[in-house]
């Protein structure tokens, strides 16, 4: 308990930190600040001058009726006409503030998101390996929207607050010090009172929006996968785990909610023990000529009613704030990742064409865990194809990453034209590459849309030159509407093998110098691999391309092959030398063309079913 206490009470004086922490993006609104400030000053003025105008009208006629005065009966007619001016200013300023303040949090919060987006872009592969992606998108929607909604309800409310709490005090000290002392003496309890209730409620709401955040993880991952989960009969399984990460979020939210039921009920007792003291002791002193006047004891009950009244909305404010904190950390905490990947000071373009890529004694271990590639030398050129194949998990795809630069090698480096990898500024280096991953992903929208993502400037005779290349001209002609074709998310209308064809075209529309193809033709049939291989082997012309399959055929024209095992390379040479040798190369070929009688499976490491395609 006594480690606990210190932390609540930094959590308390940190609260708005976060918040704060986003200034910059309201800084280039700075205009639209004052004008929602001034405003909302101005409607605070207009809103409490008709309790002013009401207790000069009691006094003039408590004089009348009591016959120690007269009044001009049209007396009160101006006094009418002056609140009702006094409405129109708070109509005309209390809607210029609100038009302000509401258009300022939309820009702030399409700023915010877009900038979190771009920054999300920046950060390294291994990141997006580490963090789910419903965590993300609930820090792009709904920690974004509650930060704009604190912009448009709450700073609204804050401003609301304190200048009609200064105003209103101005007038009550104005008035008769004696009443405003009365009703001060309870209300640094009130402030008490907010102190406790922030230290308490502010963990559950932090505790709260990451259970949300890990919830629509497991959400977004399930709906993907619910063909999956159907298959397995496990959706009792999977609604357990649901019902299981939801209830994380219910306790929190529950015990904010029972926080706040008891702090609720704190300020009522504060706040009328207050208005109880005023009522009594200030008719009391007006009774007997020791208070103000009848009038101004009206004006000072009914400013009084101001006063209290905004301790209440200081409560669900603070509740507010809380909420919009707890997102403010996790929006910042996104902001301040930097990605480990990153350009180098003084790091050179790559604007001329890549000659030469080298691999020298290359080591890579992913972060915590066990080195996956060993020393591997590999030589990429223009006009050259180098294949690399090997049993699963022999870290065949990790090269393919460290050429994409989504890791550094842990030991060696990587060399373009006899420069290091690491040196060049990295958008420049991958402008040269086209890349056809293993999963073949593709993007909600049109068949034309996917293709022109790496060259949006390419013509529509280009694009049907690539989907040619890639063997996927005929079919994309045939769709509904050809090119403009929707092919709904992840391009799921469309078969594996299609979705993988379209993906291999979008990397050669690219025409890039640098190809990169990650068991690129592993969905389709073995006649349309025939054409693709076909294609491709003269598409070679003036780019080096490495290519990563797990079917033999699709190295076949290779210029070198690796063969890598627990990320070694073991063998390398054309397909003709790797089978002489009789090694593990020659042990898969015999595998995979049917001879597996000749195969010498004691070679073949790391793959439990000889007879299955080895697959990485």
């Amino acid at each position: 308990m006594t480690q606990a206490a210190p932390t609540k009470v930094a959590q308390a004086r940190a609260m708005g930190q976060q918040i704060w922490r986003l200034f910059p993006f309201v800084r280039p609104y700075r205009k639209r600040v004052a004008v929602g400030l001034v405003s909302n000053v101005l409607a605070r003025a207009f809103d409490l001058l008709p309790i002013l105008v009401v207790g000069k009208a009691v006094d003039r006629l408590a004089d009348s009726v009591s016959g120690q005065g007269s009044a001009d009966p049209i007396i009160f007619l101006w006094y009418g006409l002056v609140i009702l001016a006094t409405f129109l200013g708070l109509a005309v300023f209390q809607s210029t503030s609100d038009y302000a303040w509401d258009t300022l949090a939309q820009k702030v919060r399409h700023d915010l998101r877009v900038s979190l987006y771009d920054h999300l872009q920046k950060l390294d592969y291994s990141f997006f390996d580490e963090r789910q992606t419903g965590d993300l998108m609930s820090v792009l929607s709904s920690d974004v929207d509650n930060l704009e909604s604190f912009l448009s309800d709450s700073t609204t409310s804050m401003v609301r607050i304190t200048v009609t709490f200064a105003g209103t005090l101005a007038v009550l000290l104005y008035l008769d010090w004696r009443l405003a002392f009365l009703l001060f003496l309870p209300l640094p309890f009130a402030f008490l009172a907010i102190r406790f209730f922030v230290t308490r409620v502010q963990p559950q709401y932090r505790r709260a929006r990451r259970a949300v955040g890990d919830m629509n993880a497991i959400l977004e991952n399930n709906i993907q996968g619910i063909g999956v989960i159907q298959a397995y009969t496990a959706q009792a399984d999977q609604s357990n785990r649901i019902n299981r990460q939801s209830a994380e979020y219910r306790d929190a939210a529950v015990a904010a909610a029972g926080e706040r039921a008891r702090f609720i009920p704190l300020i009522y007792a504060i706040a009328g023990t207050s208005y109880a003291a005023l009522i009594g002791g200030g008719a009391w002193l007006t009774f007997t000529g020791y208070g103000p006047s009848i009038g101004d004891y009206t004006s000072f009950v009914l400013y009084a009613m101001r006063l209290i009244m905004p301790l209440f909305v200081f409560g669900m404010l603070i509740n507010q704030i809380q909420r919009s904190e707890a997102s403010a950390q996790r929006i910042t905490s996104l902001l301040e990742t930097e990605p480990a990947i990153k350009d180098r000071p003084g790091a050179v373009r790559l604007d001329k064409t890549p000659g030469a890529i080298g691999f020298r004694n290359v080591h890579f271990a992913y972060p915590g865990r066990k080195p996956v590639i060993h020393g591997v030398d590999l030589d990429l050129e223009k006009g050259k194809v180098v294949g690399v194949v090997g049993p699963t998990g022999a870290g065949k795809s990790t090269l393919i990453k460290l050429l994409l630069r989504y890791y550094d090698p842990t030991k060696g480096q990587i060399l373009v034209d006899g420069k290091p990898l690491a040196d060049l500024a990295v958008d420049t280096w991958r402008h040269h590459i086209g890349y056809v991953s293993q999963d073949a992903f593709l993007f909600t929208g049109t068949v034309a849309e996917n293709l022109l993502l790496g060259r949006p400037d390419a013509t529509f005779d280009q694009m049907q030159e690539a989907a040619a290349i890639a063997g996927a001209r005929e079919f994309v002609e045939n769709l509904p509407e050809g090119y403009e074709t929707m092919i709904g998310e992840r391009g799921m209308k469309l078969s594996g093998g299609q979705r993988q064809r379209i993906s291999l075209a979008r990397a050669v529309l690219r025409n890039p110098s640098v190809l990169i193809l990650d068991e690129a033709t592993s969905a389709v049939d073995t006649r349309t691999e025939e054409v693709i291989q076909e294609n491709l082997h003269q598409f070679r012309e003036g780019r080096a391309t490495l290519a990563v399959a797990h079917r033999l055929s699709t190295v076949l024209k290779s210029d070198e092959i690796l063969v890598i095992v627990d990320g070694v390379v073991l063998e390398r040479g054309d397909h003709q030398s790797l089978l002489s040798t009789g090694g593990v190369y020659a042990d898969l070929w015999a595998v995979q063309s049917g001879h597996a009688e000749e195969a010498n499976h004691n070679n073949i490491r790391g793959s439990r079913d000889p007879g299955m395609e080895i697959r990485d």
